[in-house]
């Protein structure tokens, strides 16, 4: 067993590898009628435990007026969804069966403290590695990870668990060329194989290698938290000589999901999380959190598409797949008869418009700015193609900005879309 794993297990007080194994084998087991017979079973179960065990769950279900006693005959589809704001509000914890707590800030970057139960708190990693295997590396392999400024405010136990990890961390909010080049030095001399940070900073970090005709070699890149960005692609072939794969994380509500090399769709690993999809919002239900009742979550992300690909994909993997993301519930706004229209409406044009390194549309003083970057359009160019897009689909003012800053949140991410008027106060 690789030490590290050991070691960590050993702090851990649970084996690791052991989830890990039953990770891997899981993949390629059962159809799809075991398969979604088993999330049912699962989902059924925590929530016949929560309604048994946990007094504020059952005052939560009281307030939606939903009957729950007869557990033998419950509908699944009549059980009500739950919120941050329910979960804050009734904070439903069971505390016998805590292991430990974790934070959540989400895309409003308002820390949300809750508790996990032993496996839901561990299963992060071991899933991790279920990526880390499609291009070939192992658990704990040495990765440099581009995040939040969070991460940089390390504790002496945080120090030792990185360390223990095998992680190095950079922090995202530091744009400086400065920044960057330590993060290739360290690429470079410390032997990382892998890359793991937000899209839009590593986008940031592939343009300055393409900027500075700089080269790595390294086993895979993993993008997380936003829309991906297409054109990184080109570039981590160009520049990293590997791979980006998605990943689709959230500690809240206990789900994984990741690409494979095939790059069609995003693979669940269902054995910690049943993933629904109504309405195209997507539904939680971390079936292994005995401390804390995400079911029927809304975890605030949209999926692109109606339903889950339930079909084995030619990978050899028999998981479900979530289509793709579309972003948040929050990425909507309205255009001048008050018609609410989604920020996603350039994303299929952008999508394949290599010419475009990414992207993001702002909203403020009623006016819609999309920014474009790109070291190849005029504005005449995009002016052209894309505000004759717009005309034709939004009853608001667009405006195509051309190489502008992007606006980051709180957190470091860059969202998709953003309004100015909102984070200002305005109505």
């Amino acid at each position: 067993m690789n030490w590290r794993v050991l070691l960590m297990s050993l702090v851990r007080r649970f084996n690791l590898m052991n989830m890990y194994n039953q990770n891997i084998t899981s993949q390629y087991i059962g159809d799809e009628i075991s398969i979604q017979k088993e999330m049912d079973d699962n989902a059924l179960n925590i929530f016949k435990f929560h309604v048994k065990n946990n007094n504020k769950y059952r005052e939560f279900l009281d307030s939606k007026g939903f009957d729950y006693s007869n557990l033998n005959n419950i509908d699944w589809g009549k059980i009500p969804t739950i919120t941050k704001a329910d979960l804050r509000e009734y904070y439903p914890e069971i505390k016998s069966e805590i292991y430990n707590y974790s934070s959540s800030g989400g895309s409003t970057n308002k820390p949300f403290k809750y508790p996990a139960s032993i496996e839901s708190a561990l299963f992060t990693w071991p899933s991790h590695w279920m990526l880390h295997d499609v291009f070939g590396a192992k658990p704990y392999s040495k990765m440099v990870m581009i995040m939040g400024s969070g991460n940089m405010k390390k504790s002496k136990i945080t120090l030792v668990y990185h360390k223990l990890s095998n992680i190095i961390t950079f922090n995202a909010f530091d744009r400086s060329t400065t920044n960057k080049q330590k993060i290739y030095n360290t690429i470079k001399s410390k032997k990382v194989e892998i890359i793991y940070g937000f899209a839009s900073s590593i986008n940031e970090f592939l343009l300055y290698l393409k900027e500075n005709d700089l080269y790595l070699n390294i086993k895979g890149i993993v993008t997380t938290s936003e829309n991906r960005i297409p054109y990184s692609q080109k570039l981590a072939d160009k520049y990293c000589n590997c791979d980006i794969y998605d990943q689709y994380g959230a500690h809240d509500g206990d789900v994984f999901g990741f690409e494979c090399s095939l790059h069609d769709g995003l693979h669940i690993n269902h054995k910690y999380c049943t993933l629904e999809i109504l309405n195209q919002e997507i539904l939680l239900t971390a079936v292994k959190n005995k401390a804390f009742p995400f079911i029927k979550y809304q975890v605030g992300d949209l999926a692109a598409g109606e339903t889950l690909k339930k079909e084995k994909c030619e990978c050899g993997r028999v998981l479900f797949r979530l289509q793709g993301l579309n972003g948040r519930t929050i990425y909507n706004f309205k255009d001048i008869d008050g018609n609410v229209v989604s920020a996603l409406i350039f994303d299929t044009l952008i999508k394949h418009d290599t010419n475009v390194m990414q992207y993001q549309l702002v909203e403020k003083n009623n006016t819609l700015f999309l920014n474009l970057l790109s070291d190849i359009y005029t504005q005449e160019e995009v002016d052209d193609k894309y505000l004759t897009f717009a005309k034709e689909r939004i009853n608001k003012k667009v405006i195509i900005c051309l190489n502008e800053t992007m606006h980051k949140l709180a957190n470091a991410k860059t969202p998709l879309y953003i309004n100015l008027d909102k984070q200002n106060g305005e109505n």
